[in-house]
């Protein structure tokens, strides 16, 4: 059947759905391919999709145990938040001993019953938590400076990707450690 579109007329066949017209000739895709190259066009493109996916897999595997921080003027930086974490953890396990006992002191008041087993087990960590504080009390300054240069130097080293992640032993190590 013949169509006037615009000033030139074309062929439209009902058979296929047109894909382009070219002025007096309808082009389809089973048309111009034979049953052989359309079949290998779709291995291909399937065979293209495959290893896109796999090679971008690949690519995120690779980069998801990076750790990338921007310099941010905002936040603190590693060697203010590694002072802070250390200076706090005092009053850190102060406050948790301060729960645990009050948990303990409504238990043997009556106000709020534990379980033998959870009421043992706050004991243990409460004897746990005052071995800690004496821990930090007998601490060494010095020592403890140096612990905070050391996990600063471990921050610095794992902002830069000197880390990886080792599947058998489920851990983060150096590079260097892992070439060995």
């Amino acid at each position: 059947e013949m169509k006037e579109i615009g000033n030139t007329t074309s062929n439209i066949s009902y058979n296929y759905q047109p894909t382009t017209i070219d002025y007096n000739t309808t082009y389809t895709a089973r048309s111009t391919m034979t049953p052989s190259l359309r079949t290998i066009a779709t291995i291909a493109a399937a065979i293209a999709a495959v290893l896109s996916q796999a090679a971008a897999q690949e690519e995120q595997e690779r980069n998801f145990h990076k750790r990338h921080i921007p310099h941010r003027p905002d936040r603190p930086s590693i060697r203010e938040q590694v002072t802070q974490k250390h200076a706090n953890r005092r009053l850190h396990l102060e406050r948790h001993l301060s729960e645990l006992k009050s948990t303990i002191s409504e238990h043997t008041s009556g106000r709020k019953l534990l379980s033998d087993e959870d009421y043992n087990r706050h004991l243990k960590f409460v004897q746990g938590l005052h071995r800690k504080l004496a821990a930090l009390e007998e601490k060494d300054p010095r020592i403890a400076q140096l612990e905070i240069e050391e996990e600063i130097e471990l921050q610095d080293k794992m902002l830069q990707g000197e880390f990886l992640w080792d599947m058998e032993r489920g851990e983060l190590v150096l590079k260097d450690d892992l070439q060995v």
